[in-house]
């Protein structure tokens, strides 16, 4: 490695450093962009929609998610 390439690799890693960070649902995405990982989505919906349903059937919201079942 030459002293340039040191130097522009230091600049780059500053640069990256400064930027926002990226949050989790932006890196989640990303990731199943880049490895094609789209298999991925359908059990992450039913998860999220599952934990929607036990949060919802501890409130008074309960009756009317029984009714649907």
């Amino acid at each position: 490695m030459t002293s340039t390439q040191g130097s522009e690799e230091k600049v780059d890693f500053v640069s990256q450093a400064e930027q926002q960070p990226v949050g989790l649902i932006r890196e989640f995405w990303d990731f199943l962009l880049h490895n094609k990982k789209w298999w991925l989505v359908p059990i992450i919906l039913v998860l999220l929609l599952l934990g929607a349903l036990l949060i919802l059937g501890g409130t008074t919201a309960a009756p009317f998610i029984y009714t649907l079942f």
